[in-house]
């Protein structure tokens, strides 16, 4: 998680969510999108303001958001767990598979699922620049909950507490690589670790060059080691070696880690944290300014029936 901007509105719109993409754009000058990708749930207003912005940058919905409204109608265990296998395919056959196992648990449930758009949420469908495969925003998520107690406070405030937390958090992440065990990062080398696992069921078959053949249960997949592809997508998708790619690496001895994407390196790491916030005095100490003052926005009636308030009657009350 690395948070690069956040703002304050009064509601979700096309309006909030455009004035906050532009300021995002110029700042980081991300021209139209290209090799962008952006995730987000069902907010309003945002995939609107998205195709007007940036309308080259690929678009991902929160699988777990989508999830909430699709079990609504079919629900049960198994459903959810096929569910998830669809979205996890990393390529386009592996995700027919699982589509046809879904389509055994309901009637018409398949045509639910595939109401929404298979690029923004099936692997077998992202595109491979961004180096993420991701399909819940979950670290979204995990800073909302860290912020959770300034959200509830005055505007100034609120900006005042995320930004020190911002600040030591800087400082933490600093001191964190200070532990790392190699060039890679830690996480990075659990998911490659997991990989080596899983050589064991695979068979390999080479072709003295560049080219493997690696079967695995009833698929067969192809490596290239020069282009950096293998047929089941997850290394071109997450920039970490799968289990057939590390066991291409293996059969010529040659260590799979040198395939890590430098997304993963101390040296990238290093660059994205040389930045720091600087410190501030406190609000008492800042100088008067003749700009209108900073109000909170205005109370808006929630969705749904408003609450009675109901008057208590002692003794016994009638039916």
């Amino acid at each position: 998680m690395f948070p690069i901007a956040w703002a304050v509105a009064d509601q979700e719109t096309k309006h909030s969510w455009s004035f906050f993409i532009n300021y995002l754009k110029d700042d980081l000058q991300l021209g139209t999108g290209e090799e962008l990708t952006v995730m987000a749930d069902m907010q309003k207003g945002f995939s609107a303001a998205l195709n007007e912005v940036l309308p080259n940058a690929e678009f991902r919905m929160c699988v777990r958001h989508m999830w909430s409204n699709w079990h609504k109608k079919w629900k049960g265990e198994e459903r959810r767990k096929q569910f998830w296998r669809c979205s996890k395919s990393s390529y386009e056959v592996k995700f027919k598979e699982e589509l046809e196992k879904m389509d055994k648990l309901g009637k018409d449930i398949c045509r639910d699922l595939l109401y929404y758009p298979k690029k923004s949420w099936v692997r077998a469908y992202f595109e491979v620049h961004s180096k993420c495969d991701v399909v819940e925003k979950n670290m979204c998520e995990i800073f909302n909950s860290w912020i959770l107690a300034s959200r509830h406070k005055s505007i100034i405030t609120m900006l005042e507490e995320i930004r020190r937390k911002i600040m030591t958090r800087k400082v933490d992440m600093l001191k964190f690589i200070d532990t790392w065990i190699s060039d890679i990062s830690p996480m990075a080398r659990l998911l490659l670790e997991d990989s080596k696992e899983l050589v064991r069921k695979c068979i390999i078959l080479w072709n003295a060059n560049v080219g493997f053949e690696i079967g695995e249960g009833l698929h067969k997949h192809v490596v290239n080691l020069t282009d950096n592809v293998c047929t089941c997508r997850a290394w071109q998708l997450r920039g970490i070696p799968c289990q057939h790619v590390v066991l291409a690496y293996y059969h010529i001895n040659e260590e799979p880690e040198q395939a890590v994407e430098h997304w993963y390196k101390r040296d990238t790491f290093l660059k994205a944290y040389k930045y720091f916030i600087q410190p501030m005095t406190n609000i008492k100490m800042w100088p008067e300014t003749n700009n209108p003052k900073i109000e909170p926005p205005k109370p808006k009636p929630m969705p749904g029936r408003p609450q009675r308030n109901r008057k208590k009657k002692y003794g016994k009350l009638s039916k």
